[in-house]
């Protein structure tokens, strides 16, 4: 699952070793080390494209996606009882996190932001606003997952080894200024752009979508009146507007840059769409269902889900495998989509962040609902009709009314969101489920965590507890028990 990640960490980890080795012997010894064929600073085009490919696994990891019931596992079945505890984000700081770093540092310090290693990537407010984008992204996910993260103080280097662990509550209003400034700051393209290929105008639609994402998470909290004032700037500014519009991770035709659903379908089976997703698909009479999931070899025709967290072994005979085109070698990672975002504008009418009421509601979740349904049978390189979205879309349980509760309008969002987020951005998935507990999902019977409940976030790994204990428990003493049962600040 971490292939690519991992790559590109290495070669970004070695590069810093490498500059740092040139500094030193420059300094003591002049230019007796210096190896002429070496660049004496690394170029920021490059920077950013490794930064880019450094996001890779992160946000389909399986910890997201099993939480929140797209998948279950056939024989190890530790993640979806929930047994894993510990997570480590080092290397998401010390790979794409540190190369973002350091491209907003050259293109700001007077030393390097004129040289040729830097302008070759376009002006350098320009690669300052992507960077701060992808950056944004990256900490929005972590804090998510973990709660109070090192945010103000990381990134330090030898500087401060032992960083403050910033609020939650605090990242947030930070990232929402983030994106809004980020967005400005982007004018052109960016010439080594892997997400994107070189479309600013997607990058500023991407950073604004994060906004009022980021933004809507607030609505529960003591924070809200902030939160709608972001989201009614981020939709002025201009939000994901097709599913040409939508951020997703390129992977490749070739085992180096592989998805790595299909890396774990090359020579074991350990996921298989779960039983969880399969009967709310045929629940629904959802179209998605035989992209999503293929038949079992023992039961032709058919679909049967995997049993989602039973300490049981199953045979990948008699349950459903992951669909051909999701499980392809090159399927892109759905990381932040049009579908999404018309399912989020939705919500905001429901709640009244945005004019028009039901009316608007309804719209918008209708835009989300044909968006999935085209994405998804464009991706399988399949055709369905305007006749046959409408049908879905009007069915018992799909069909959304002005007459039903906010609950139940809001449960019907929220359970197309999940089914759009299948294997794209389990993370976020999971993020949103515990926000609005919707889909309603039971914990998984054999669970062994502390309350056998679905985790609320992930605990930190041990190095903070034994490298920086002191701000790790004052983490802990405003956060709770650094246990996977504590809700983060928005989930309380």
């Amino acid at each position: 699952m971490k292939l690519i990640r991992l790559k590109h960490i290495g070669a970004a980890v070695m590069l810093g070793i490498t500059l740092a080795g040139t500094v030193s012997c420059n300094k003591d010894f002049g230019d007796l080390n210096v190896n002429p064929n070496q660049a004496s600073q690394p170029s920021t085009k490059f920077l950013f494209g490794s930064a880019v490919l450094g996001i890779g696994g992160i946000n389909n990891a399986a910890g997201g996606v099993l939480y929140v019931q797209h998948l279950a596992e056939y024989v190890y079945n530790n993640e979806s009882r929930y047994f894993n505890r510990e997570y480590s984000y080092n290397a998401i700081y010390a790979g794409p996190l540190m190369d973002l770093t350091r491209i907003i540092d050259m293109n700001t310090d007077p030393a390097t932001k004129d040289t040729k290693a830097v302008l070759d990537n376009s002006l350098n407010a320009n690669q300052i606003g992507h960077a701060r984008v992808l950056r944004g992204f990256l900490m929005l996910t972590m804090t998510d997952r973990w709660g109070d993260i090192p945010y103000f103080e990381a990134l330090k280097g030898a500087s401060n080894t032992k960083p403050t662990f910033t609020p939650q509550r605090e990242i947030y209003l930070d990232l929402l200024k983030e994106f809004k400034e980020a967005s400005a700051q982007i004018t052109v393209a960016m010439p080594n752009d892997p997400l994107f290929d070189g479309n600013f105008g997607k990058w500023k639609r991407w950073a604004n979508t994060l906004r009022a994402i980021a933004a809507l998470r607030l609505a529960a909290t003591s924070e809200a009146a902030a939160g709608r004032t972001a989201f009614t700037e981020a939709v002025a500014a201009g939000l994901i507007g097709a599913n040409t519009d939508d951020a997703a991770f390129p992977y490749q035709a070739v085992q180096a840059f592989e998805s790595p659903w299909y890396t774990n379908y090359r020579s074991r089976y350990d996921y298989g769409v779960s039983n969880t997703m399969i009967d709310k698909l045929k629940l629904l009479a959802d179209p998605r269902l035989s992209i999503y999931a293929r038949s079992p070899a023992n039961a032709a025709g058919t679909y049967t889900g995997v049993p989602y967290g039973i300490n049981e072994q199953y045979s990948t005979g008699d349950y459903s495998l992951i669909g051909t085109t999701p499980a392809a070698q090159n399927f892109p990672a759905l990381i932040t989509t049009y579908a999404q975002t018309c399912f989020t504008m939705a919500e905001a009418a429901l709640i009244g962040w945005i004019p028009g009421g039901d009316a608007e509601m309804i719209t918008w979740y209708n835009r989300g609902i044909a968006a999935s349904l085209q994405k998804w049978h464009g991706l399988a390189a399949k055709t369905i009709s305007d006749a046959e979205i409408l049908t879905y879309s009007t069915g018992l349980n799909v069909v959304l009314t002005p007459v039903q509760t906010a609950a139940v309008k809001l449960e019907r969002i929220q359970t197309q969101k999940w089914l759009n987020f299948y294997l794209g951005n389990g993370y976020e998935a999971w993020a949103e489920w515990r926000r609005t507990g919707y889909p309603v999902l039971a914990p998984a019977p054999d669970a062994v965590n502390v309350g056998g409940q679905i985790p609320r976030r992930q605990c930190y790994i041990g190095t903070e507890r034994d490298l920086n204990k002191t701000n790790y428990e004052a983490a802990l003493s405003r956060q709770g028990p650094d246990e996977l049962s504590t809700p983060v600040w928005w989930d309380k």
